[in-house]
């Protein structure tokens, strides 16, 4: 008698459970702005005939379009489980620049960063049936991030002048993050769904290595005429700057971290099964 009480009461609270219990998956895109800056790396210079001056650029890689799917399952209604892929493009940071490359001193610089990232996440919401609000929050983990750095030199001091173009890449290590959101999901039917969000993310990330990807002068490609050193640079925590390295070998520089800390909006689909 007892037992059978006690079955009849968890079947009481779970049964609501049972029921409310759905997989869904969704598909979206979105743009964002970045919130965090790297004042170290743009410089823009001006020159008006009696002064000049030297200004830093605020690089902010977050600034981008985001495309974003997710497969995700719901123990209740109240409550969600998910793991999302993200791949984000970033708007170019344009400036001109101090850089060191191979054929000129100054140059005007473009930096675009890209990422692909995994992000599980718990979604929170009250459950109700035709416009749902919810919260979420995860991880973010960046599992492939690329900074893309070009520089374009013009010496005007010839005749004719020279022209340089040099891309270098920075890859290489993992990007570690928060990601929340808050948004409304509006149900069309037990089927479908449309939903808008406002998303954060805080992402750093530390390239472990670059590499010189192209190179060249007046149109004439010169990456075969760099040596490894020139081309490509491996980043640690601690060198030793008394060190020389050969031609043979990457460089060695000091660890940088770029901000991709963003904020945006994001709208799309979602599939209730």
């Amino acid at each position: 008698m007892k037992r059978a009480l006690l079955v009849s009461v968890m079947s009481l609270f779970l049964l609501p459970l049972v029921h409310a219990q759905s997989f869904y998956a969704r598909i979206g895109m979105g743009v964002s702005g970045g919130i965090a800056a790297d004042y170290s790396m743009l410089y823009s210079y001006t020159n008006d005939g009696s002064t000049q001056s030297i200004s830093a650029v605020p690089l902010r890689l977050g600034r981008g379009f985001n495309a974003i799917a997710a497969f995700g399952y719901k123990p209740s209604k109240y409550i969600g489980l998910e793991i999302g892929i993200s791949e984000f493009i970033g708007f170019p940071n344009v400036a001109d620049s101090v850089i060191k490359m191979p054929g000129g001193t100054s140059a005007q610089a473009k930096v675009q960063g890209n990422m692909f990232s995994l992000i599980p996440a718990i979604v929170i919401s009250p459950g109700l049936k035709h416009v749902d609000p919810y919260a979420r929050i995860g991880l973010i983990i960046g599992i492939h991030p690329t900074v893309n750095a070009t520089a374009e030199y013009n010496n005007a001091s010839i005749n004719p002048p020279n022209e340089y173009k040099m891309i270098r890449q920075y890859y290489g290590g993992v990007a570690f993050g928060l990601n929340a959101a808050m948004g409304v999901s509006w149900i069309v039917n037990r089927l479908i769904s449309l939903y808008a969000e406002f998303s954060f993310n805080s992402i750093n990330y530390s390239p472990n290595y670059s590499e010189v990807i192209h190179f060249d002068k007046n149109g004439v490609d010169q990456l075969p005429t760099l040596t490894v050193k020139q081309t490509k640079t491996e980043y640690y925590h601690s060198i030793d700057p008394t060190v020389q390295i050969p031609d043979t070998n990457p460089d060695q520089a000091l660890k940088k971290s770029v901000p991709f800390s963003n904020a945006g909006i994001n709208f799309g689909v979602a599939f209730h099964f």
